[in-house]
């Protein structure tokens, strides 16, 4: 028996069956390169239009399938491969060069989210590629029910050839929980570790058991070993079983105040997922997807549709969208941002909106036209003074003001919020309170501004900790303050759905919680068990 480990919680629960590796042949397997420029140019926008065809029909019913066709639709995509082609490239060569620019570009990210979203610039090319070959691969032909897949990589076109209510759970060496993929496999109740070393070793028929809580992979374990797991795997299907009964539940503390467990989200798509999760409404909309992958600004008609999308699927609910986060370690091409040494402490967030007035009232514009169809409110990233604040805010109202003199709707009332990811911003939080109508604390950023750790450094990782007490008692504060003045206040950060500390936030004074998607039914379970409901 060998132990397979991730640092990576994909979905909790226990699986235990058959390996199925999933063998992918490369592209082509006997595609004949293009003579000519002109020659790849006309390969390539054919299949361009076939892929773009077969996209347009997934996206109808799904919003991750939506964004696919949003993003090859994108002229900055075709430019890219038809430069290739025009120095001389095949048509698949040219896409392989495209696709690892893009993926290149994605992966120098930090946001876990955005930097996920390679595997949908993958997974696209991938269905270029085929139509460009002719040649289209289904290496899952062979999966019997209850097995467990073990993959380099799973893609969201994977989803139309597995029947996701048949296998017992996945395991894959690329992949964050964050990535589409796992974000399905955690609605349809599939056990997922992701970023798994050691995959290689696993072999078609080897027996596993998955534990998604221990982010961990035991091949071939002993008899000993997979009874003791049936019986977890009893105890937590009874778990999970309650989580989802109580997902939907409205939470009310004995005193008669309100308790909402939002989610964070990073599309349409996950808005909808959340709700359907049981989510109150979306704490965290990161706007961020709209902004990446492109060589291009979105325009304000792009952004308002997106926003529209979203708000539309909350139904009422509240939506969080948080102004453009990005800077120095999240780069942008058609902004100058430079690299920089310690690019954390630099040139990021609200420091590069504010500097880009045309960019950041084009977001607010549609920000503000889209409130018209739901409980939307804005919220600025990474401030550190009033002044910033206040400067964000004189934007906004130029926006309103602009709008109103066109003649177009918005919702005039609409709540304005800041994050609190920064000991500054601790530390003037009643001063932020009474020029603001709530707070969101980004506990990533905090902690590692706290203990002067960078949480991408393996090396400070264990000083990288959210529960520590001098992070715990820069929260505390916050939250008694903000109920102090009479605001609201949530926590979007990974210590939100984090169940150990879900009570002591409570005790804080803490009444909104933005978990992940799949931490939703979680979260309420533990806040009902813990009120004594």
């Amino acid at each position: 028996m060998k132990r397979l480990v991730s640092k990576v919680v994909a979905s909790e629960g226990v699986a235990i069956g058959r390996a199925y590796v999933v063998q992918r042949s490369n592209l082509p397997l006997k595609t004949i390169d293009a003579e000519t420029s002109v020659d790849a140019a006309q390969q390539f926008k054919k299949a361009l239009q076939q892929s773009t065809a077969e996209l347009a029909a997934l996206a109808d019913g799904s919003e991750i399938f939506a964004a696919h066709y949003a993003l090859i639709k994108d002229e900055s995509l075709s430019e890219s491969v038809m430069n290739y082609i025009a120095n001389g490239s095949s048509a698949l060569d040219a896409c392989r060069a495209a696709c690892n620019d893009y993926v290149a570009m994605f992966e120098a990210i930090d946001d876990e989210y955005l930097r996920e979203r390679s595997a949908d610039v993958r997974d696209i090319f991938r269905r270029i590629e085929e139509n460009i070959s002719g040649i289209h691969q289904n290496p899952f032909l062979d999966v019997k029910e209850g097995d467990i897949l073990v993959a380099d990589e799973l893609f969201p076109s994977d989803m139309a050839m597995v029947d996701f209510s048949k296998i017992a759970g996945f395991i894959t060496r690329r992949g964050s929980a964050t990535s589409h993929i796992c974000i399905v496999a955690r609605n349809a109740n599939v056990v997922a570790v992701v970023g798994v070393e050691g995959v290689d070793e696993v072999q078609t028929g080897d027996m596993l058991i998955v534990d998604g809580e221990l982010s961990s992979v035991f091949l071939n374990p002993t008899q000993q070993q997979m009874a003791m797991y049936r019986a977890k795997m009893k105890t937590f299907h009874e778990m999970a079983n309650n989580d989802n009964q109580t997902a939907h539940f409205a939470i009310v503390t004995p005193d008669g105040e309100k308790v909402s467990v939002y989610a964070n989200a990073g599309s349409a798509a996950d808005v909808e997922l959340a709700i359907a999760l049981g989510a109150d409404g979306i704490g965290l909309l990161r706007s961020e997807f709209l902004f990446a992958g492109s060589d291009v600004q979105p325009t304000e008609e792009q952004q308002y549709e997106a926003y529209l999308a979203a708000a539309k699927a909350c139904d009422g609910r509240p939506l969080t969208i948080r102004t453009l986060d990005v800077g120095g370690d999240k780069s942008l091409p058609y902004i100058d941002i430079p690299r920089e040494d310690n690019p954390f402490l630099g040139y990021r967030a609200i420091r590069i909106s504010l500097d880009e007035e045309q960019m950041f009232c084009r977001q607010m514009r549609a920000i503000l036209r889209a409130s018209t169809e739901g409980n939307i409110r804005i919220m600025f990233p990474m401030i550190t003074t009033i002044e910033e604040l206040r400067q964000a805010k004189m934007l906004l109202d130029r926006c309103r003001k602009e709008l109103s003199d066109e003649g177009a709707n918005f919702d005039k009332s609409l709540k304005v919020g800041v994050m609190i990811e920064t000991p500054a911003a601790v530390m003037i939080a009643r001063e932020l309170a009474a020029e603001c109508d709530f707070f969101s604390i980004g506990s990533n950023d905090l902690t590692q501004y706290v203990m002067a750790a960078d949480r991408t450094n393996p090396k400070v990782a264990s000083l990288y900790d959210s529960k520590n007490l001098a992070v715990m008692r820069a929260i505390e504060y916050v939250i008694r303050t903000a109920r102090m003045c009479g605001i609201d206040c949530s926590i979007c950060g990974e210590l939100a759905s984090d169940k150990s500390v879900t009570m002591e936030l409570f005790g804080y004074g803490l009444r909104t919680f933005s978990v992940n998607l799949g931490a939703v039914g979680r979260i309420k379970s533990t806040l009902l068990k813990g009120l004594g409901r």
